[in-house]
């Protein structure tokens, strides 16, 4: 895992308003924001999320968030782009830390952080993220968390009005190929 302050520099100052943590494996991204962060000093995509108390961003907005800060695929000479950088394939990752996350819209940049230097606020919610996941049956999951906390959780109402999971609540066989999120952010039935 990568760990990446989003930073600020606005010339009189230089602040971390966020973190993004990037799983090299499955290429995945996830922001985490600090509890004390303000909604005007965050990068835009990320003041929804702090306006509703969340302070996890979800791979989906993470990603969105990496994507406005690199060269899009439908760039029309972008195989040249990326023979230039040295690049083989288009990598998100890659292209990202070709400028440090800098954008020519904003003062946002990103700094690699080794991990003994996590912040504690992060430390913390690590700590609290899932480390195993045990079907039970009946919709039934033991959540195993990093912390030590295990939990039986029914399911049902979780899911039980989002209708993309009514396959998943449906069909035994699809409950059961339940897995561990990247991270531990979750638990999730495939990456869709």
């Amino acid at each position: 895992m990568k760990i990446l302050a989003i930073r600020e520099d606005n010339g009189n100052s230089v602040k971390d308003l966020a973190y993004l943590l990037y799983y090299e494996k499955a290429k995945a991204f996830y922001i985490e924001i600090p509890e004390d962060a303000d909604e005007w000093e965050v990068p835009l995509i990320l003041d929804s999320f702090v306006k509703r108390g969340e302070h996890t961003v979800n791979a989906y907005w993470s990603k969105r968030w990496v994507e406005q800060r690199i060269v899009p695929t439908d760039r029309q000479n972008l195989g040249q782009i990326l023979k230039a950088n040295n690049l083989s394939e288009y990598d998100e990752f890659g292209l990202l830390m070709l400028s440090n996350g800098r954008c020519a819209q904003d003062d946002y940049y990103l700094a690699q952080i080794a991990e003994d230097a996590f912040p504690p606020f992060l430390l913390e919610r690590y700590q609290k993220k899932v480390e195993d996941v045990v079907v039970l049956g009946n919709q039934n999951l033991l959540v195993f968390f990093r912390d030590g906390v295990v939990r039986k959780v029914d399911v049902t109402s979780l899911l039980v009005d989002k209708s993309e999971f009514k396959p998943v609540l449906e069909r035994a066989d699809l409950f059961s190929q339940v897995s561990v999120q990247v991270g531990g952010y979750g638990v999730c039935w495939g990456t869709e």
